[in-house]
């Protein structure tokens, strides 16, 4: 028998058609840890929002529910999940549940899973739970849109990180001090999506995008969705070589996230390629240009990656 490693386990959960849900019995109100992109597609909801939730206030039928860990001896037991009651709809999702262990003998964690009908059929009311949630996410992305929010990621759009990097550019012109960007560029990502689908493109964005916000420290520093396969992150005043190894620093981190890709052109997980630029703001240069030069650069830093792999 040999190890699974807990980040290629939760992979395999965010790619499974049935969704799926793991509760904490052991912390406070049982809170919500993981939910894979199946569960958001039936749901209506994004992952964000479920992660931390207590399952003792989502539940509806509590005849089930997994209230102590040490009272739970059957795998099978079923649990009605109001998931969208919280938009005022009267929808359920009914889940089986199944305990699992992190030592023998104490289930620490309890894992939900969708119950399909043994055909596997969608009748009426399944057609009516679908049309439901897709009107439920098509609002839900269109308010996102109007907050300046990406629909995917939840963090800034195009359209409000070009009117923030304006505001911010006339600034920096007036203190005369420097303006840097990154912007990160997935590699491939079109045929990540083709051969994964959209649900789990959209996961593997959002993991990309925590590896981006989870490396910047300073509270002036931003991320944004630039493109459908590009991050932007801008600096305020950082030095040349501290946005170079910030920019190198979060590329490691995303391809330690070991993201399968099969269709990688290099190795067989995800990756980034990145640019960077840093720009002091005067009559002559324009906001424009700070991100001009980092998509430039994307260009050279993959040629540089390609020239370190093969010394």
């Amino acid at each position: 028998m040999f190890n699974i490693s807990k980040n290629v386990l939760k992979q395999a959960l965010d790619l499974s058609p049935v969704a799926t849900i793991i509760i904490d019995l052991q912390s406070s109100g049982h809170p919500v840890v993981f939910v894979n992109s199946a569960f958001e597609a039936v749901s209506g909801f994004d992952a964000g929002e479920f992660l931390g939730l207590s399952w003792d206030e989502l539940q509806v039928d509590y005849d089930s529910a997994p209230h102590d860990g040490d009272t739970i001896s059957r795998i099978g037991e079923r649990a009605t999940l109001a998931c969208h009651e919280r938009l005022g709809a009267a929808e359920e999702l009914q889940l089986e549940m199944m305990p699992l262990y992190d030592r023998p003998g104490a289930p620490r964690y309890w894992m939900g899973a969708e119950l399909r009908s043994a055909d596997n059929s969608r009748g009426e009311v399944d057609s009516e739970r679908d049309t439901l949630i897709d009107v439920l996410r098509d609002a839900r992305m269109q308010l996102r849109r109007l907050d300046g929010r990406d629909s995917v990621t939840g963090v800034m759009n195009r359209r409000a990180f070009d009117e923030m990097l304006q505001r911010d550019w006339a600034i920096a012109r007036r203190e005369q001090r420097n303006l840097s960007a990154i912007v990160f560029k997935l590699n491939d990502f079109s045929d990540y999506r083709n051969v994964y689908g959209r649900h789990a493109a959209d996961s593997c964005l959002r993991k990309v995008l925590h590896a981006i916000t989870g490396s910047l420290r300073r509270a002036g520093d931003v991320a944004a969705r630039y493109a459908d396969d590009q991050f932007v992150v801008m600096l305020n005043g950082c030095k040349a070589d501290d946005v170079a190894k910030l920019a190198e620093r979060i590329a490691d981190k995303v391809s330690g996230l070991s993201i399968h890709h099969p269709r990688a052109v290099e190795g067989r997980f995800v990756t980034v390629s990145y640019g960077v630029s840093k720009v002091l703001p005067d009559g002559k240069n324009t906001a424009e240009q700070l991100i001009e030069i980092a998509l430039a650069d994307i260009g050279q830093s993959v040629s540089h990656s390609k020239k370190q792999q093969a010394v």
